[in-house]
């Protein structure tokens, strides 16, 4: 029994399989040696043009084990692209309107063209065949702003990034000595060219020349912009010369067109961390706001919860200073999430043992166990619903915690290994503690 035809709405498909291989860090010629004969390059070339509507399962099964995914998991995911609405198309321009005589206009100038273009090759044709083929990096030179297609960090080396055009081929590549944390494509300004941007995180060791917690710009032929160091001085008594960049996410907070970047950055030592802000203009960037917190930060997130149009900073971390409050009477540092309107950003975390200034979070939790501390650890975070979503707190031990835009409790569920012994808790905005 052959394998049957399966539907894909197109190019909201072929753009995901392109999404989806960036986000594994593939080029198309890794994904091809990754899917092996299984695929070939035609096909391959067919799941990401766009052109082709209909593929076997038999193709889609074995794509779906590229891209680190099951069967079933592409169908389904084919099934939402479809409920996505269609792309609006330009109107297409009716020359058969003009009539006769400029019809015969158009194939005389095209015949002239044509005659001129073979003189001219022909006459060249000498010089032509004493040059050599032009490496890649100077034909992105020679055509600016139209061969960068990706640029991924290399599997073995996460120091060092690279660009590449459509078909797979290295335009650049940078070395910045230091593990490359986050890597992202963006029109930062809105001039219709995307800038490469950057940023570090210190792992492990102190070779020469590392620059953890640095965010640096460049532009489509690779020529740097600017660097931004994301160190400040922190409000707390614990000074570090140096942090590193957890994550960035580039959104438009305002919602006024233009784009922030939205950096989570925590010292080398873990302690302490924010949530900073930063604008790009003139070539530069600048921080505007910042938002600390007593502990190391682990994941970002930025997501239109209430549905209004403004996007929220989720975040998950550590709060190593509520151990330092009798009333909490906690031995350990404490897992955390809080929630910040984008618009407002400011101050600090509780318990405010920096410079006593209270945040501007909406909500901030925090979990406690009896048993072991790593069971009170936030696993994961979802966001389910259309307008408006609801927030999936996954804990270590398998306890979900369902918590709406304003901190609400919506629901709670215990996993299969579930122990009941973390609790999520809210911490009282009216609250101060010296």
């Amino acid at each position: 029994m052959g394998f049957q035809s399966v539907k894909v709405p197109q190019p909201a498909f072929s753009q995901w399989v392109i999404k989806r291989r960036q986000e594994l860090n593939l080029c198309p010629a890794k994904l091809k040696e990754k899917l092996g004969a299984a695929i070939s390059e035609r096909t391959l070339k067919y799941l990401e043009d766009g052109k082709k509507d209909s593929y076997s399962e038999y193709t889609l099964s074995v794509l779906a084990a590229g891209l680190d995914l099951s069967f079933p998991e592409l169908l389904e995911k084919i099934e939402a692209l479809k409920t996505l609405p269609p792309e609006e198309k330009p109107p297409v321009e009716k020359t058969a309107a003009a009539g006769p005589a400029k019809s015969r206009a158009v194939v005389f100038a095209s015949v002239f063209i044509f005659i001129a273009s073979v003189s001219l090759l022909l006459s060249s044709n000498e010089i032509i065949g004493n040059l050599s083929r032009e490496p890649a990096a100077a034909q992105s030179r020679s055509n600016p702003g139209q061969q960068l297609q990706e640029a991924l960090i290399h599997k073995d080396y996460p120091q060092v990034f690279a660009a590449y055009d459509a078909k797979g081929n290295t335009l650049w590549q940078k070395n910045l000595r230091t593990t490359i944390r986050r890597l992202e494509l963006y029109d930062l300004d809105g001039d219709g060219d995307r800038e490469v941007i950057a940023a570090t995180w210190k792992a492990f060791g102190d070779e020469e020349g590392e620059r953890p917690g640095w965010i640096y710009v460049w532009n489509e032929q690779g020529e740097l912009l600017t660097e931004f160091n994301t160190w400040k001085p922190s409000i707390y008594p614990a000074r570090e010369p140096r942090v590193r960049v957890v994550d960035f996410r580039i959104t438009d907070l305002e919602n006024d067109g233009a784009a922030e970047i939205v950096v989570a950055v925590t010292g080398e030592q873990y302690y302490p961390s924010r949530v900073a802000v930063l604008q790009y203009e003139n070539a530069a960037l600048r921080e505007i706001k910042s938002y600390w917190n007593p502990g190391y930060l682990v994941k970002l997130f930025v997501e239109d919860v209430n549905g209004d149009g403004f996007p929220e900073i989720i975040c998950t971390g550590v709060n190593n200073d509520l151990k330092r409050v009798k009333e909490f009477q906690v031995d350990d540092n404490l897992f955390a999430i809080f929630l910040l309107d984008g618009r407002e950003i400011y101050g600090q975390a509780p318990p405010y043992l920096g410079q006593e200034q209270p945040g501007s979070e909406v909500w901030y939790y925090y979990v406690t166990t009896t048993a072991n501390f790593r069971l009170a650890e936030i696993a994961d975070v979802t966001f389910l619903g259309e307008k408006s979503k609801e927030i999936h707190v996954k804990l270590r031990d398998t306890c979900f915690f369902y918590l709406n835009y304003h901190g609400e409790i919506m629901d709670r569920f215990m996993g299969d290994h579930c122990t009941g012994e973390t609790e999520l808790h809210l911490m009282p905005k009216e609250k101060t503690w010296k």
